[in-house]
């Protein structure tokens, strides 16, 4: 009698499984059938996975899979808006956000609009926030919830949510999912009375080799004073193990250099944000990063580059390539330059300093950028840059 064959296809499918939730752990059988159905078909090999190697969790049910993800808050990653320009939440977005799953915990399944606002005023009064109906509030409320819909927990059965943020009298049937709204916290609070100690008691989860393990998947770049010293000393020690481990699973590939480690996705897929990148933030944070190691020569002066430096290259760029570029997003020179370093900063590849001053890490002298100009298929079609 002959051992049953192993499933040839499993290791490949426990690869793009693994992909897929790191890059977006929330995924529902309505916007992801195909990737909610491979996690389901793996879902105990992903849980051990995870589990030991990152101290993660994974939740898996009939339509919806959570990878629960603690130790390492990236400083970059906020939750975006529901817009054809998504932006960062504000403060007081998340702050209505965690209002409706406090009104909405244990409550009906089908809701109308008019109650949820009513619920979420008396969480605020418990919990002790002024929680006003002008348009600024009503606003953060559609925000929250346009951001719930997008992601199943909430759907609209009759009419929008978005009529309320003009009219504080509309109102809408809603139906709740309560199952998948119990999935979105991520862990305990209990013990944590401000911000920075609950992010300091996730950071304390598992060990150093998991912390260090989980810095590698979540973050490009990885330098030797993003880690205690004990905690990179073993990462050294261990560093040729910790590549094929991670590399066997994500696909990723481990660079280890005197200063750091370098986590390469050569596939592309397991980022959320590709550098270098198409459009004009990305060519213009490539070019910058590129010119300000050319100019300011960061090896042989470690000092801050001052901000009103970093202005300065950036508008020589503008002059030398901005024809190339989009006119709105250069149109603000301050939200420009903004956007820039904050991409070169997601990509650990510059740090901020007092006033703006911008420090070049040493992963930026990887990127050496050679400019061509394709010029377009017609006449009217802008030259592009590459």
């Amino acid at each position: 009698m002959t051992a049953a064959r192993s499933d040839p296809q499993r290791d490949g499918e426990l690869v793009a499984a693994t992909r897929a939730l790191l890059t977006r752990p929330w995924r529902t059988a309505e916007a992801d059938p195909e990737i909610v159905a491979l996690v389901r078909r793996h879902a105990d090999a992903l849980d051990a996975w995870f589990t030991q190697e990152l101290n993660y969790r994974l939740v898996v049910t009939a339509d919806t899979a959570r990878l629960v993800k603690v130790g390492h808050v990236p400083a970059d990653r906020p939750l975006r808006t529901i817009s054809t320009t998504p932006r960062a939440f504000t403060p007081s977005e998340y702050t209505a956000l965690v209002l409706v799953l406090a009104a909405t915990t244990s409550g009906p399944d089908r809701t109308s609009l008019r109650d949820l606002v009513n619920g979420v005023h008396s969480a605020a009064a418990e919990a002790g926030i002024v929680m006003d109906t002008d348009t600024a509030s009503r606003r953060a409320l559609v925000t929250a919830l346009r951001w719930l819909i997008a992601h199943g927990m909430v759907r609209e059965l009759d009419r929008g949510v978005g009529l309320y943020e003009h009219d504080a009298d509309a109102d809408a049937l809603l139906e709740v999912r309560q199952d998948r709204m119990a999935l979105l916290p991520v862990g305990a609070v209990a013990g944590a009375e401000t911000p920075a100690d609950l992010l300091a008691r996730a950071r304390a989860r598992g060990s150093a080799s998991t912390a260090a393990r989980r810095r590698l998947v979540e973050d490009p770049v990885v330098h030797a004073d993003d880690l205690d010293p004990a905690r990179f000393a073993e990462l050294r020690r261990h560093a040729g193990d910790e590549a094929r481990r991670i590399e066997a699973r994500t696909g990723l590939v481990v660079e280890a250099r005197a200063e750091g480690f370098a986590a390469l996705d050569v596939d592309g897929g397991c980022s959320d944000v590709a550098f270098p990148g198409s459009g004009t933030v990305a060519h213009a944070a490539l070019l910058l990063v590129s010119e300000l190691i050319y100019q300011f020569r960061p090896a042989e002066d470690p000092e801050p580059i001052p901000w009103p430096s970093v202005r300065e290259v950036l508008a020589e760029l503008v002059g030398e390539y901005g024809r190339y570029w989009s006119k709105a997003a250069i149109a603000d020179g301050d939200r420009f330059a903004v956007d820039v370093v904050g991409l070169l900063e997601a990509m650990r590849l510059v740090s901020r300093g007092p006033e703006g001053s911008l420090r070049v890490l040493p992963a930026a002298a990887r990127y050496a950028p050679e400019v061509t100009v394709a010029d377009g298929d017609d006449e009217e079609e802008q030259p592009t840059l590459l």
